[in-house]
């Protein structure tokens, strides 16, 4: 376990008070919020022309928040991740499962969230976060973005508007420090309308721009450290005895969403996105359709969900899309079939299928992938 990041945790809680502006003294339990998650898994994974692997995994989270004024909140959350190769004191960015083994060794926790968030009671609906976050973007689908994912940099979220409510996010991300050449940053922004004229019914249409900076010519953003390019196109950098994959295209990307739910006897949810890397000429587009029913709540409720998703192998990096599908990256296409359902009060049993192909790009040879998951959710 990394003691200093429990050591953080323990000094949040037993902050004391602070004092709002009318000089009314608040304690530090009238702000404090706790939440976690513990989950166990099953899964299989079957892919084409090797052999199939069963593991069973692990998830624990613990986060707080508190304000520390009227004006800004403090987050942080601890969660369990695979540690990275060559970089124990690194966790795996797109998974906080840890696999049960090697010896009931003791599983490791990092620093998930770690947040300053400022809400200035002058501008209503209005966010302005710094740190390690929870994703910014509205997101309608995971097909470009793992929703195990902390963005690290600032970011600035609006919203206003009742029946018909303006959403606008914007951020800007550190993906890799260099002390000897340019930074990979991400600038980006997003702007969407929310027809709601009540509860049941409401219709999202909104647009993103994810604009990456130094990425051709640069080694690719491999959290492993193998040089690998998760789908991406790439090209040979010799440097004496040692090769690296380097970018063959840099990621300046539209995306174009839609969301429609309303209520016909149980809640239906439908959304698509279509996403285009505006830098190369081939290779470069991705989509996903997908339908929700039904809301897992109350015990005895559950929900089903489908979705198809498609990516070519340069619409986005591939170190960011969701890990379950065909394995992680792009270059991928397939369906995602969920079921979820609340057996009792904060627990749910959930299943999770993917039927889905990897190299799907012309020229390579394709390869299905199959994973079937069987988890045990308790929050709190």
């Amino acid at each position: 376990m990394n003691t200093q990041y429990t050591k953080w945790m323990v000094a949040l809680v037993a902050a004391g008070s602070f004092q709002l502006a009318h000089g009314e003294e608040v304690k530090w339990y009238d702000s404090l919020k706790l939440s976690g998650d513990m989950r166990y898994r099953f899964d299989v994974i079957q892919l084409e022309g090797q052999p199939n692997r069963e593991r069973e995994r692990i998830r624990a989270r613990l986060g707080a928040k508190t304000d520390i004024n009227e004006d800004v909140t403090v987050g942080l959350r601890l969660g369990t991740a695979m540690s990275v190769s060559g970089a124990p004191g690194e966790g795996n960015p797109v998974s906080e499962n840890q696999t049960l083994t090697d010896q009931y060794t003791q599983k490791a926790l990092y620093l998930d969230q770690g947040y300053l968030d400022y809400h200035p009671g002058a501008i209503p609906g209005l966010h302005v976060i710094g740190g390690k976050m929870a994703n910014p973007f509205f997101l309608v689908n995971t097909y470009l973005w793992d929703p195990d994912i902390a963005p690290e940099g600032l970011a600035a979220k609006y919203r206003v508007g009742d029946e018909v409510q303006l959403l606008a996010n914007a951020s800007y991300q550190w993906l890799k420090e260099r002390s000897t050449s340019d930074d990979t940053r991400l600038y980006a922004g997003q702007v969407a309308v929310n027809f709601k004229p009540n509860a049941d019914n409401h219709i999202l249409v909104g647009g993103s721009y994810y604009g990456f900076q130094n990425m051709q010519g640069f080694q690719v953003l491999d959290w492993q450290h193998n040089n690998n390019a998760w789908g991406n196109t790439v090209t040979k950098q010799i440097s004496g005895t040692t090769t690296n994959n380097v970018y063959a295209n840099e990621y300046k990307v539209l995306e174009g969403f839609v969301e429609a739910g309303t209520k016909i006897g149980i809640p239906v949810t439908a959304f698509g996105a279509y996403s285009k890397n505006t830098d190369p000429s081939s290779n470069n587009q991705g989509w996903t359709v997908g339908v929700l029913l039904g809301k897992a709540s109350d015990p005895g409720t559950f929900q089903v969900g489908y979705d198809y998703r498609h990516l070519d192998k340069d619409v986005f990096p591939g170190n960011l899309p969701d890990d379950d599908a065909w394995g992680g990256g792009t270059d991928g296409k397939g369906h995602k079939i969920t079921f979820v359902y609340q057996l009792m009060k904060n627990l749910q049993l959930c299943g999770t299928c993917w039927l889905t192909e990897k190299n799907i790009a012309a020229g390579e040879t394709p390869l299905e992938y199959k994973e079937f998951i069987i988890d045990i959710l308790a929050k709190f």
